[in-house]
């Protein structure tokens, strides 16, 4: 498969990974999952039209986790996803084959999706760079998702300019066909904004985000501040102790999964935007026939929020949504003393890939390990950005070094500074 875009653009000579949770007229789509098997979208996702307009090159679909549910990258009806580093380990999910792809170098850049922490994840264990924008910049029209309030689309690359590139392309209002758009921003040249200094730049080190971090992540975060504070940063630790309880929030959201991608298909009612016809006839369908395909988390989550529903109808739904802003609000506080909030994107390094006859229990429990750090901010909405800083022998005795990820938060919509800063953290570990 090879999709040429546009002659010319800031893509041109670039190629191009699209996770296969995102439409691409007529290639077929299977959102990780048996479930989807037989459908083919018959137009394409808004960010792949931007992409092809700007000159990119789609060489295909990238693999991703079982309906975008898994920190892990096993869970894919077609296989497990290897990390580059080391074949007996994780790549991080859900967008797993497009950290991959990039890492291994298949392709210069890749959309992927990020509903808990899905872009940074594998970005981090994998060793590359991927961004979650802030909430609505980039549009989520044709393409499926988890639950409309936290789903996210965006840019992976192996450095920070092209996904700062890819960001401008993907970027922007999609004339009132995602609902969660503000159609007032403005989105600038990302890429033509990079200067990398960072002198004088404001950086508070999250002391919770470390709270579970392995002795090599710690070595490596210390490594990371000394040289950023060499650079003329200004580093200093900050405590923001809601970021160590949001487990609470995100267990009671799983209801929310359940009401959005099991009751109404993928897709709830009642939006004013773009709707998948097609696709929520084909899911309709086949959870008629063959929901037994659904993977254990899938129908754990079914279970729980369909137990949640008849115990409290959406009381402890509604609890956890009117917690998201005073979480919110936490982040906010100390992101008006600081530029930017900096702490381990996963604490530790690429776990080994499980056995595959793993109980219903044990699968659920390693699929969701490594999103301590990151689910947060799709909570939020906060943009959020995964890049390399070092390598670390893993604490269970593996023999390969393995990538350590730095997670960097900005206020709303600081995606500029945010890209700026993590050009001038990029330079400073490739000198």
């Amino acid at each position: 498969m090879e999709i040429k875009g546009e002659n010319s653009g800031i893509l041109a000579g670039k190629t191009i990974a699209v996770k296969d949770n995102v439409f691409i007229a007529g290639t077929p789509l299977t959102n990780g999952s048996k479930i989807w098997e037989g459908y083919t979208p018959e137009f394409d996702a808004t960010v792949v039209t931007r992409i092809l307009q700007a000159g990119g090159t789609i060489l295909g679909k990238s693999t991703c986790e079982n309906q975008c549910c898994s920190g892990n990258s096993f869970t894919s009806a077609s296989g497990s996803v290897p990390n580059p580093h080391d074949i007996t380990r994780s790549a991080g999910g859900s967008s797993s084959g497009s950290a991959v792809l990039v890492a291994t170098g298949e392709v210069d850049m890749a959309i992927g999706g990020d509903q808990g922490g899905s872009i940074r994840m594998p970005s981090c264990w994998s060793g590359c760079v991927g961004l979650k924008a802030t909430f609505g910049l980039v549009p989520v029209t044709g393409s499926l998702g988890c639950e409309p309030s936290f789903d996210h689309l965006g840019p992976m690359a192996s450095n920070v300019t092209d996904v700062a590139k890819l960001l401008e392309v993907i970027a922007g209002y999609d004339d009132g066909r995602d609902h969660r758009q503000n159609p007032h921003v403005v989105i600038p040249k990302y890429s033509q904004l990079l200067t990398g200094d960072l002198t004088g730049v404001k950086l508070g080190y999250v002391k919770e985000g470390s709270r579970r971090a392995s002795d090599g992540v710690k070595s490596v975060m210390s490594h990371v501040i000394t040289k950023l504070r060499e650079s003329g940063a200004v580093v200093e630790e900050v405590s923001i102790p809601l970021h160590a309880q949001r487990g609470p929030i995100s267990m009671a959201m799983l209801a929310a999964i359940y009401e959005s991608m099991i009751k109404n298909y993928g897709q709830p009612p009642g939006f004013n935007e773009m709707y998948n016809v097609s696709a929520l006839r084909h899911f309709k369908q086949a959870m008629q026939v063959r929901a037994h395909d659904m993977p254990p988390s899938i129908k754990a989550y079914t279970m729980f929020g369909e137990f949640i529903r008849r115990k409290d109808g959406s009381q402890i739904v509604a609890r956890a949504m009117n917690c998201r802003p005073t979480l919110r609000k936490a982040y906010n506080d100390v992101l008006e003393k600081y530029d930017a909030l900096i702490m381990p994107t996963i604490p530790f390094v690429a776990v080994k890939l499980p056995p595959l006859d793993l109980t219903p229990k044990e699968f659920i429990r390693a699929l969701q390990s490594p999103v301590v750090n990151v689910t947060p901010f799709n909570l939020t909405g906060h943009p959020a950005l995964s890049l390399n800083v070092g390598k670390v022998k893993p604490d269970d005795g593996g023999t390969n070094s393995l990538p350590v990820g730095l997670q960097v938060v900005c206020k709303h919509f600081e995606e500029a500074k945010l890209l700026d800063i993590a050009y001038g953290v990029e330079k400073l570990m490739t000198e």
